[in-house]
């Protein structure tokens, strides 16, 4: 049987697609920039002067491997919001939805987190920190990933 693809319907490799839950802004200019940036933004991710970087400590779903990502994390409440820029198939994103939990240090301090649940960041913006509820909609982040804190960090407390 004989079916018809659309020229929508599949990747420039012949694949078939899945929609795409990021911005062509976020595709076409700061996923290039990122293999550049990360190894910079990775220097002060996490440290007590930059907030608006993390760095996220998780475990690879299929290798095993210890990795560390700079990211954007903010605490508010008993939850960490995690800005899922690159969409929910991010590499860092499938690891720690595979795991269900991942390390964070924030602000000089490190926290153990779990429970991670992917958010419309518009279905949520009263719970959303300052920051991500209006830089989120600038960068086409629609997803967050929202993370509940395990225990108290091994340094400071949640901000």
């Amino acid at each position: 049987m004989n079916q018809k693809v659309s020229v929508d319907q599949t990747q420039r490799r012949g694949g078939p697609t899945k929609p795409s839950d990021v911005s062509g802004l976020v595709d076409k200019v700061v996923r290039p920039l990122t293999r550049v940036l990360n190894p910079f933004v990775a220097r002060v991710a996490g440290g007590r002067w930059f907030p608006m970087w993390s760095l996220l400590s998780h475990r690879g779903h299929k290798s095993g491997r210890m990795y560390e990502t700079p990211i954007s994390a903010l605490p508010k409440g008993e939850f960490f919001w995690l800005s899922l820029a690159f969409g929910e198939g991010a590499g860092w994103a499938r690891n720690i939805l595979a795991a269900g939990e991942c390390e964070l240090r924030y602000r000089a301090a490190d926290y153990h987190l779990v429970d991670p649940v992917v958010v419309e960041a518009s279905s949520v913006p009263a719970q959303l920190p300052s920051l991500m509820r209006f830089g989120l909609p600038l960068m086409g982040a629609a997803k967050v990933l929202r993370m509940r804190v395990a225990g108290p960090p091994a340094s400071g407390t949640v901000a």
